[in-house]
C-alpha cells in the first residue's frame, strides 16, 4: 500500500533524495485550506510533530484543525524529492509475508471460510462451513474487514495504491482479476512479475478505465494524497455501477489522537497530508456520487495504533498516557482510530 500523492506528471530523482539532509524550509509548500471541505477558518491542533515512527524526515511539522468538518490537514507538506524521501524507508519495503495460512483446526475453519466467502470454486465441505457458521451466528465481519469486504471471485479488482502488493498476492488464489496502481519506483516492478497487472500513479490519466472494476481498494492512501476528493471522483469513475469502495484511512477525531498528541501513530508527518473527520468523509463521498454500504470499526486498531503511540512517548512522561487509556471512552465509529467505509456506485 503505497501512500504517494496523485497525480503527478514526473516524478522526483531517488538518487537526489536518498541520504539527503534537508533544511526546515527545504522542499515544502504551504496549505492553507482544508483537504475536504475547503475552508481556510482553522486553527492549530498540533504542532512539533516529528517523523517518530520511520525517521526518514528530520523536519518538525504541524496540523490544522478545520473549524468546519474538524478534519485536520498539514499546513506544510513535502514535494519533490524530499516527498520521496519520506517514503525511502516506509513499511510497504518490508518482505512479504509468505502466508496468511493459521494452524490448527481455528485455521482450517479459517481456510474453508476464506474459500466459501471468496474463491470462485468452493468445495461442499467449504460451503458447509459457511452454512454452519451462519447458523452458529458467528461474526466473521472482522476476517472479511481482512480481506476488504470484496465480492466473490472472479470479479475485478483495484489496489490503488497497492505497495508490495501483498493484499494482491492474497486474492490471487482465490480467481480474482486483479490490478494495481503504484506510484513507488521501487515497488512497480515486483507485481508484474507475479503475474498482476500494475500501473504507474505518476502517468495514468482519469480516463484509464470507465466501469471497469467491481471492487476498488484503498486502505490508508487517502490521506498521503493532495487532493482526496478528486481521487475519490477518479475512482468512482472506474468503478462499474454497482461496485463497491473499500476506504480505510485513520480518523482527525481518533481518541488516540486526543490522548497522544504529537506522538500519535496516526498523524505519521510529513506524509500523512491529512485526516478526515467521520462526518466529513461522509460528506466527500456524498458529494462524489457513493451511495454508504458499510460502516465498520476496526476492532484491533485500537491497541496497535496504542502501544506504537505510548512507545513513542519519552520514558518518564508515558504513566500520564497511560492514565489517560486507562479512562479513554469505549470506542465507536466516530471516535474510532480508524475509519472504515465501504461506499457504492449506485446503478
Amino acid at each position: 500500500m503505497s501512500r504517494l500523492p496523485l497525480p503527478v506528471q514526473s516524478k522526483p530523482d531517488p538518487s537526489n533524495a536518498v541520504g539527503k539532509t534537508y533544511g526546515p524550509d527545504d522542499c515544502l509548500e504551504a496549505v492553507s485550506s482544508c483537504l475536504f471541505c475547503n475552508s481556510r477558518e482553522s486553527e492549530l491542533e498540533c504542532e512539533g510533530v516529528r517523523d517518530l515512527f520511520f525517521r526518514a524526515d528530520d523536519g518538525e511539522f504541524s496540523y490544522l484543525r478545520c473549524n468546519g468538518c474538524r478534519s485536520i490537514w498539514l499546513d506544510r507538506r513535502p514535494v519533490g524529492d524530499r516527498l520521496l524521501h519520506a517514503y525511502s524507508a516506509y513499511y510497504t519495503h518490508a518482505a512479504l509475508r509468505s502466508s496468511d495460512h493459521r494452524a490448527g483446526l481455528r485455521g482450517v475453519l479459517r481456510e474453508s471460510y476464506l474459500r466459501s466467502r471468496f474463491s470462485s470454486s468452493p468445495g461442499p465441505i467449504d460451503s458447509l462451513v459457511m452454512a454452519a457458521t451462519r447458523i452458529a451466528g458467528r461474526d466473521n465481519s472482522i476476517i472479511d474487514e481482512q480481506y476488504r469486504f470484496a465480492p466473490k471471485a472472479p470479479a475485478s479488482i483495484l489496489d490503488y495504491g497497492c505497495g508490495s502488493g501483498e493484499y494482491l498476492l492474497r486474492m490471487k488464489r482465490f480467481g480474482y482479476i486483479l490490478h494495481g496502481v503504484e506510484y513507488d519506483p521501487h515497488l512497480l516492478t515486483g507485481l508484474s512479475q507475479q503475474g498482476i497487472a500494475i500501473e504507474d500513479v505518476a502517468t495514468i490519466q482519469d480516463d484509464r478505465w470507465h466501469d471497469e472494476f467491481d471492487h476498488i481498494t484503498l486502505a490508508h492512501v487517502l490521506e498521503h494524497v493532495p487532493d482526496p476528493q478528486a481521487l475519490l471522483r477518479r475512482l468512482f469513475d472506474w468503478l462499474k455501477p454497482g461496485g463497491t469502495l473499500f476506504v480505510e484511512v485513520p480518523n482527525a477525531d481518533a481518541t488516540g489522537l486526543a490522548i497522544f498528541g504529537r506522538y500519535w501513530r496516526g498523524l505519521e508527518a510529513p506524509r500523512h497530508f491529512s485526516l478526515p473527520a467521520y462526518t466529513a468523509l461522509i460528506a466527500a463521498f456524498e458529494s462524489v456520487g457513493f451511495a454508504i454500504d458499510r460502516r465498520q470499526v476496526n476492532g484491533s486498531a485500537r491497541l496497535w495504533v496504542w502501544e506504537e503511540s505510548l512507545g513513542a512517548v519519552p520514558a518518564p512522561d508515558r504513566p500520564e498516557f497511560e492514565a489517560a487509556m486507562q479512562s479513554a471512552p469505549a470506542e465507536t465509529q466516530t471516535n474510532a482510530e480508524f475509519l472504515t467505509f465501504v461506499v457504492r456506485k449506485p446503478v
